[in-house]
Order: C-alpha cells, then sequence, then structure tokens
C-alpha cells in the first residue's frame, strides 16, 4: 500500500509546478494584450511627441494632393484680380499623367527625389506651361516618339482644356532661362539628361475647349430615345454598376454606359475624338476611364465609323460608391471644341447595385510625430456596421501630400486587418513624415487633411 501512496504524492508535485507555469504565463498573455489595446488607445496627452492636427475632410475615395504654399498664381488687372487655373493632367500619345505642382528652388528645377512619378509643373508658368518629366527611359521614348503636329492636351483645374501641337524638340542646358521664357503661349515638356542637360520639348498653343454643360433639367433624351448630334446618331441602350478593377481606389465603383453610335453623314466619323463626360445628381462630373469602358459589354469605343454604319461602345466611368442619384445625366459631344452635344437622362438608384456586405466606419483618433520628429504616427478605428466581413489591404490606405505618396514604415496590427460584423479595430500607421505642412490620409473611402507637419 505505501508504493501507491508514493507515487501518487510524486504525480501531485509534478502536476502543482506544471499548473503553476500554465496560470502564469495566462497572465503574461492577458498583460500584454492590456498593455498592447492600452498603447494603441492612449490619448493625446500621454504621447511623448509633438501633436498634429486631423481634419475629416469628407467619405470620398478621391485625393488631390495640396499645391506648395505660393503655387496660386493671381493676375492683377488694376482693380481686377483673377486666380489661374492650375494644370491638373497631362496627356502626350493617348498616355494622361496627373500633374503636380511645384515651387523651383533658388538653384533652379531639377525633378523631386520623393516624386511620385507624375509630371511637375512649375509654378507661375501660365503663358508657357512648362512641365518636367521623371527622368525615366520610358519618358524619354515618350519623347523621341512626338512627331511635328502630334496633339498633347493639358486639363486645368476648371474643366478647361488646353490643346498644343507638337513643334521641336531639342537639347539645352540645366535651367536654361529661355526654357522658362512666357512671351508666347506654348508648352513646354523638360527631362534631365545624365550630362546634366535638359530634353526640350515644345509645342504649339492650338485652342482650348470649355467643359461640356448639360442643358438644363428637363431636356434630356431618355435611354432608348436616338438623338442626332451632327452626323452622329447616339442611342443610350442603358447604364449600369459594376465592382471596380484592381488597383482603382477603395469605396470606387464603375458606372457603365452602353450606347450605339450610327453614322448618318456622307464622310467617315472618327470616333477617337468622341468627348463623354458623366454627371451626377449633385453636379459633380467625371472624367472617362479607359479601364472603366473596356469592363463593359462592348468595350471602348474606337477608330472610324463608315457612313451608314452603327457601331456599339461602352461609357465607363470610376464613380464614388455613394454614387448620387435620383438621375446621371451622360453628355455626348462628336469632337472636341464642339458645340453640339446630346445629354441623356438615365435614372439611377442610390445603392441600386450590387452592394457589399461590409459597411465601414472610420474615425482617427489621434495623430502626431514621434519624438525625434521623423515619424508621423497615426491611430484610429475602423468599426464593421454591416453584416459580412471586412479586409482591409495596403491598396485601400494611402497618405499623399504635395512632397509625394508617403512611405509606410509599420501597421499595426499587421495588414490585413479583418474586421467582422460588429467589431470595431484599433489600428495604428507610422509613415515617415511628409515633406509637406500638410498630407491627405485616404482610408476606405474617408478622407482625413492632417495639418501642423512643418
Amino acid at each position: 500500500m505505501s508504493e501507491p501512496t508514493s507515487t501518487t504524492r510524486r504525480s501531485c508535485l509534478l502536476f502543482v509546478p506544471i499548473a503553476g507555469g500554465v496560470l502564469l504565463l495566462l497572465i503574461a498573455a492577458v498583460l500584454m494584450l492590456y498593455l498592447g489595446i492600452k498603447h494603441l488607445s492612449s490619448s493625446r496627452e500621454d504621447n511623448p511627441g509633438m501633436p498634429v492636427e486631423v481634419v475629416r475632410v469628407t467619405p470620398t475615395a478621391f485625393i488631390s494632393p495640396t499645391p506648395p504654399p505660393g503655387c496660386e498664381t493671381i493676375i492683377d488687372s488694376g482693380n481686377v484680380q483673377v486666380t489661374v487655373p492650375l494644370p491638373t493632367s497631362l496627356t502626350v500619345s493617348d498616355e494622361s499623367f496627373a500633374v503636380a505642382p511645384i515651387m523651383p528652388d533658388q538653384m533652379g528645377w531639377t525633378y523631386p527625389a520623393a516624386g511620385s512619378g507624375s509630371p511637375t509643373w512649375i509654378c507661375g508658368t501660365v503663358v508657357n506651361y512648362v512641365l518636367g518629366l521623371e527622368p525615366t527611359t520610358e519618358n524619354e521614348a515618350l519623347l523621341a516618339n512626338l512627331r511635328p503636329g502630334d496633339e498633347i492636351k493639358l486639363d486645368l483645374s476648371n474643366g478647361t482644356v488646353l490643346l498644343f501641337r507638337f513643334v521641336e524638340r531639342r537639347e539645352a542646358a540645366a535651367n536654361d532661362p529661355g526654357v522658362f521664357a512666357q512671351f508666347h503661349p506654348r508648352l513646354t515638356l523638360i527631362l534631365e539628361m545624365d550630362d546634366d542637360s535638359w530634353q526640350v520639348a515644345t509645342a504649339d498653343y492650338v485652342a482650348e475647349t470649355e467643359p461640356v454643360q448639360p442643358p438644363p433639367s428637363g431636356t434630356e433624351a431618355q435611354p432608348g430615345q436616338p438623338v442626332r448630334v451632327g452626323d452622329a446618331q447616339v442611342t443610350v441602350a442603358r447604364g449600369h454598376i459594376e465592382s471596380a478593377g484592381e488597383g482603382q481606389p477603395a469605396g470606387t465603383m464603375y458606372y457603365l454606359v452602353e450606347f450605339s453610335v450610327e453614322n448618318v453623314g456622307t464622310a467617315p466619323l472618327n470616333a477617337n475624338g468622341f468627348a463623354m463626360q458623366l454627371q451626377d445628381g449633385v453636379g459633380n462630373q467625371y472624367a472617362l476611364s479607359p479601364a472603366a469602358s473596356d469592363a463593359g459589354e462592348h468595350g471602348s469605343l474606337s477608330g472610324e465609323i463608315a457612313s451608314g454604319a452603327t457601331v456599339e461602345g461602352t461609357a465607363g466611368y470610376v464613380v464614388p460608391d455613394a454614387l448620387a442619384g435620383p438621375t446621371l445625366v451622360w453628355t455626348f459631344t462628336p469632337q472636341p471644341g464642339s458645340e453640339l452635344h446630346a445629354s441623356v437622362s438615365i435614372p439611377y438608384e442610390a445603392g441600386g447595385g450590387e452592394e457589399p456586405g461590409y459597411q465601414a466606419e472610420v474615425n482617427i483618433t489621434d495623430a502626431f510625430l514621434n519624438s525625434g520628429g521623423d515619424l508621423l504616427i497615426i491611430e484610429g478605428e475602423i468599426s464593421n456596421v454591416g453584416d459580412a466581413p471586412l479586409t482591409v489591404e495596403l491598396n485601400d490606405i494611402s497618405l499623399t501630400s504635395s512632397g509625394g505618396t508617403g512611405s509606410l514604415r509599420v501597421a499595426a496590427p499587421p495588414l490585413p486587418w479583418t474586421v467582422q460584423p460588429g467589431q470595431t479595430q484599433v489600428i495604428e500607421l507610422q509613415y515617415e513624415k511628409p515633406a509637406a505642412p500638410t498630407a491627405l490620409l485616404a482610408l476606405l473611402g474617408y478622407s482625413f487633411e492632417i495639418q501642423g507637419l512643418q
């Protein structure tokens, strides 16, 4: 009887330290979890760094980098002051690029090391628009392939489109004052070369077209109703929404207009010259998107339309998920600069398409610079108020400023984040400090302006 008693006592002695160790591990895990949550949700008063101001802008998926201070150009004529619109996009050889304004320093212009790859417009050049391209082999080939007479477009912030014709390409010394001369209306593209010289491409000004304004409500055609515009007779079959393609901003979708065009004239029609614009129920206007158009039933329309022929096409647009109705106005213009246009009113019920099961609410609770002043730390919460899991990936988040796109150092917890229905995820983002006084954080279609960075 003594041996079983000894075995039982030994088992008990072994069980006590094992159970105690497990208990200590559980206590440590709970303590670490508590400290982690406390760190992420700590208030601004507890932060050792420099606080910055966060302003929620609007729940939108579109980002517009802030122009650098002093970039606004005002023309003063007596008692009248006119603010000149800024360039927003450049189109060369059917390739479109967003344009970022830049203030050159006293040493002259050079493409910024932290540039986003977009062309930079030299602030103040409003007669001879001077734009600098990123020094890449692709941009070098872009200039090399230009031929005299090729069309180049420059879109301005007020909707005006300036048209230029390529004239010549030459080499010039870096920061040659003649490149920036403002005597003649033209467009100048500059590209830095390895030998401290510039490739300079110039294009003469041709004309400008104002943004198309649809006629007053009540005068638009309806889907299925043919409308003749010059030698083109256009008919809208329907409008519908589809999920946005890969690489599109979070919180956006495609709106697609399926239409047909009949050439009722005697000469061929050039479909490449068609201008098609979409306007929502509150007046927001959307430019044609080739990627969205290709996602439609018929795809983008291009090439010539023979006399008597009818072709079908899709006009696609990248629009926010919260697209405003109850009607959308689609405007068709047969050629740039033409005063002839057709407007079609398309009924649209907001939320009438296929909706994702999740609905996100984003709140930024704190933003500050670390004690070293080189990191911007942003803290916030993402709530899923829908009925399906919400997944947040890297391309759903961006930080932009006039200095370019922000570099994300740390995301806590690590991406991707999955938020279950009814749950809230506490988050922290750490970016390299932007080289600008203001930055814009976009997260799941919500935008927050972060001020006081300089």
